[in-house]
C-alpha cells in the first residue's frame, strides 16, 4: 500500500481525449466568471484601493524586500503596518487640529452674531455694498426675463442639500469605512506578498505578445501613479499656498482653512474656491477691502493656477493622455464609480489607448501572429 501509485486528480484519456464542446466550455466559463463577479463585487472597492496602494508603494516595498533578503511575508507585514501607521497617525493629528480650530471658528461666528444680530449684519457696509453690486448685475437679466435670484437660490439649496446628504452619509458610513479600511490593509498585505505571482498569472491569461503585455501593464502602472501623485501633490500645494495666503492677509484659523483647502482641492473642478471665496467675503465683511481683493487675486492667480496647470501637467506626463480626455475621464469616473472613479476613469482611457495602439499595429501587419 505504501508504494501504491497515487491516483491522478483527473482521469488520463490516453492519446485520444474526448472532444470538449466549445459552447459548453465557454458557457460554463462565463457562468463561473459571473458568479465570481457576484462574490467579489461587494469587496471591489477595498481590493482596488489596495491595488492602487501597491502600485504607489511597490518600489519602496522592493527595497524593503531586498533588505530582508527576499522574505516576502515579513517585508509585506512590516510595510503594511507602516502604511497603517502612516494613515492613522496623521489622520488623528489633523482631526485634532481641525476639531480645535473648528470649535474656535464656531465661537467667533457665534460671538459675531450675538454682537451684531441679523439686523446689524444686514446693515453692515460690506453687505450693503454687496447687495448694491448684485442689483446692478441682476438688472440686465431681469430685463431679459431671466430670474437670477431664483437661479442663485436654487444653486444654494442644491449645494446645501449636497453637503447635508454627504455629512449624513459620513456619519452613517463610519462603520463601513472602518471595515473597508481593514479589508484594504488585509488585501494590501497579500497583494504585496503575492503581487508578482498574480501579475504573472494575469499576463499569462492575455492572448498577447510578451512585449505588448509588458507595455500594457507598464502603462497602467504609470497611469495610476501619475493620477494619484498628481492629485495629492496638487492638493498639498494648494493647501500650503492657501494657508500662507490666509495667514498673510489676516484670515483667522489659517491652519484649519489650509487643511480644508487641501481636502476640497481633491475635487476635480474648482474645489479650493469653496474655501477661499468665503474667506475673502469674511475680509469684506470686516471692512478690509484691500486685503480681501488681494486674497482673491492670490487665490485666483496662484491657488487656481496650481489646479489648472500643475495637476494636468503631472497627470498628462504619466498617462500620456490629452488634458481634455483626462478631465472628462476623471469626471466620468466619479459619476460612474464614485471616489475611486477618479483613478479608474483615466486608467480605463489609458487601457483603451493602449489597445488602440495594438490594433493599429495588428492592422498594419494582418498576417503576423501574436504568439
Amino acid at each position: 500500500m505504501a508504494n501504491q501509485e497515487k491516483e491522478p486528480a483527473f482521469p488520463r484519456w490516453g492519446e485520444n481525449p474526448p472532444r470538449l464542446s466549445p459552447a459548453f466550455f465557454y458557457g460554463t466559463l462565463l457562468l463561473l466568471l459571473y458568479l465570481t463577479y457576484l462574490v467579489v463585487v461587494p469587496f471591489a472597492s477595498p481590493i482596488l484601493w489596495a491595488a492602487v496602494l501597491v502600485v504607489i508603494f511597490y518600489p519602496a516595498y522592493q527595497r524593503l524586500l531586498r533588505l530582508f533578503k527576499g522574505k516576502a511575508g515579513l517585508a509585506a507585514f512590516l510595510f503594511t503596518t507602516a502604511v497603517i501607521l502612516a494613515v492613522i497617525v496623521p489622520a488623528f493629528f489633523f482631526g485634532w487640529v481641525l476639531a480645535r480650530e473648528a470649535a474656535a471658528l464656531y465661537q467667533v461666528v457665534e460671538r459675531f452674531y450675538q454682537q451684531q444680530g441679523l439686523e446689524g449684519i444686514a446693515t453692515h457696509p460690506a453687505v450693503t455694498a454687496g447687495r448694491a453690486l448684485w442689483e446692478r448685475v441682476r438688472l440686465p437679466f431681469d430685463r431679459l426675463g431671466f430670474d437670477l435670484n431664483g437661479l442663485l437660490l436654487a444653486t444654494i439649496n442644491a449645494v446645501s442639500s449636497f453637503m447635508v446628504d454627504n455629512l449624513k452619509g459620513i456619519a452613517k458610513n463610519l462603520l463601513s469605512f472602518t471595515i473597508n479600511f481593514l479589508l484594504t490593509t488585509f488585501s494590501l498585505f497579500f497583494l504585496l506578498r503575492d503581487g508578482e505571482a498574480i501579475v504573472r498569472g494575469l499576463k499569462a491569461l492575455l492572448p498577447l505578445k510578451r512585449e505588448h503585455t509588458d507595455a500594457l501593464f507598464a502603462r497602467l502602472n504609470d497611469a495610476v501613479s501619475a493620477v494619484v501623485h498628481g492629485t495629492l501633490l496638487t492638493a498639498l500645494a494648494q493647501g500650503a499656498m492657501g494657508g500662507l495666503g490666509y495667514w498673510i492677509f489676516g484670515v483667522p484659523f489659517p491652519v484649519f482653512l489650509g487643511l480644508a483647502t487641501a481636502v476640497v482641492s481633491l475635487l476635480p473642478v474648482g474645489g479650493s474656491a469653496l474655501i477661499w471665496i468665503p474667506a475673502a467675503i469674511y475680509l469684506f465683511l470686516k471692512g478690509v477691502w484691500i486685503r480681501g481683493i488681494l486674497l482673491l487675486a492670490w487665490s485666483g492667480l496662484v491657488i487656481s493656477t496650481a489646479d489648472n496647470i500643475l495637476k494636468p501637467a503631472l497627470m498628462s506626463s504619466g498617462t500620456k493622455l490629452p488634458t481634455l480626455f483626462l478631465f472628462f475621464g476623471m469626471l466620468g469616473g466619479l459619476e460612474v464609480f464614485g471616489v475611486l472613479g477618479f483613478i479608474l476613469g483615466p486608467v480605463l482611457l489609458v487601457m483603451l489607448a493602449a489597445f488602440l495602439e495594438m490594433y493599429k499595429e495588428f492592422s498594419s501587419h494582418p498576417d503576423g501572429r501574436d504568439r
